[in-house]
């Protein structure tokens, strides 16, 4: 039997593995198409941009492998069935539940392995490439620029540039409008050229004009219009916000552990405000409580979202998890029925089914942080839904019995 568990472990494996990297690899097309502009258009450099590469990937790898071990299920017992491998498994009097014993046990430690991977190294990863975008776009001013629609990022300003290099950071058809604390009308700034930079201390955008004019209303019946051979224009950035936003952490920026905590603070929250409302509600012919009860309703509508969104992404550690064990004994019912063997028909079996799973697993997920039910039944939707199918699947190609046809036809 040991060398029967090594076999089939072997054979599991290496699909597996190949599943996995070639799923990564389609994924990962959808941030190559951004990288590939953040270096050829936009002048970031290729350390850079491989760094942010890296950083996306522990977010693409916790969908692949649950695929992959979809994918490697549907191949392995797929060939069994095609060889007719389990005919002979049967007539030598073995159980076909003796197959997933290594399967189930590997399949196991990936799940424990995908748990310490989504809790602590995905939110790290999530992290720094969103410290690495701000980095980006503090160092390459163009990367914050887009050429052919109004810009109202910065304040008493409106931007409109028609064309930009992103490598050089050159403008043309520069339009600006100056907002005036003095008069409605705002100072209009029209260049042909010009240049996009940061200040050395990177407190500052700086918009560098060529040749063009200045127009503006200076009274009620006044109006001046100026010619300039240069004219540069200084954007304070907002280099406090930028730290601040550095130091906060989302949901899916937050290690298990801080999220535990998070919503621990947030339950206690919770109490106190529940405490406020029952004690308001008891004079609601009070003006004063009235206004105190609206406001408590308010703060717990706000925190209880606040509390499903952090228990949101603590259930989606664990649902994503344990849907490795799921897919393999779903993908191995699958492979028996269909009795096709080959990467292409693993592929396009697994990746179906996958994809119907991730639908119902990203609107459970938006189900739960809109509160309209709760985190776990929002997560966990898309393998409760699976569980019972794969099942009937599994009692039918072991044991040729159908719980379905047993409690719901009486057959």
């Amino acid at each position: 039997m040991k060398i029967f568990y090594r076999s089939v472990l072997k054979d599991f494996i290496g699909p597996f593995i190949l599943a996995v990297m070639i799923m990564t690899g389609i994924l990962l097309l959808d941030k190559v198409f951004l990288l590939v502009d953040l270096l050829v258009r936009k002048g970031v450099s290729l350390l850079l941009v491989g760094e942010l590469m890296l950083s996306s990937l522990p977010f693409v790898l916790s969908f692949c492998i649950p695929i992959g071990i979809l994918i490697a299920s549907v191949m392995v017992f797929g060939r069994i069935a095609h060889d007719n491998e389990l005919t002979a498994i049967r007539s030598a009097g073995i159980n076909l539940m003796v197959l997933f014993k290594p399967l189930a046990i590997f399949t196991a430690f990936i799940a424990l392995f995908m748990i310490l991977f989504n809790g602590y190294i995905l939110p790290e990863a999530s992290h720094h490439a969103r410290n690495l975008l701000t980095d980006i776009a503090q160092k390459n001013p163009a990367v914050r620029i887009y050429e052919g629609v109004f810009i109202e990022d910065f304040p008493g300003y409106t931007i409109y540039i028609g064309s930009i290099d992103d490598r050089t950071g050159k403008v043309s058809d520069v339009t600006i409008w100056e907002k005036n604390d003095n008069s409605n009308q705002p100072t209009l700034i029209k260049s042909k050229s010009g240049r996009i930079l940061t200040s050395p201390d990177e407190k500052y955008f700086i918009i560098e004009l060529d040749a063009g004019e200045i127009s503006e209303l200076v009274g009620p019946d006044k109006y001046r219009h100026l010619t300039f051979s240069e004219h540069q224009i200084n954007l304070p950035i907002d280099v406090e916000f930028s730290r601040k936003e550095r130091k906060h952490r989302s949901d899916r920026e937050m290690i298990l552990t801080e999220l535990y905590q998070r919503t621990k603070g947030l339950k206690k929250e919770l109490k106190s405000v529940v405490t406020d409302i029952r004690r308001f509600r008891k004079n609601p012919n009070s003006e004063v409580d009235k206004f105190h009860l609206e406001d408590a309703l308010s703060r717990f509508k706000a925190k209880r979202k606040e509390y499903n969104q952090y228990a949101t992404e603590i259930e989606k550690k664990f649902a994503l998890a344990f849907s490795c064990l799921i897919f393999l004994f779903f993908g191995a019912g699958l492979g028996i029925l269909v009795k096709r063997s080959g990467l292409g028909v693993g592929f396009i079996i697994g990746l179906i089914f996958f994809a119907v799973y991730y639908i119902l697993f990203i609107a459970g997920e938006e189900f739960a942080d809109s509160v309209k039910v709760s985190p776990f039944i929002g997560v966990w939707f898309a393998n409760l839904i699976l569980i019972p199918i794969t099942l009937e699947l599994m009692s039918f190609v072991g044991f040729e019995y159908s719980f379905f046809r047993k409690i719901f036809l009486r057959k």
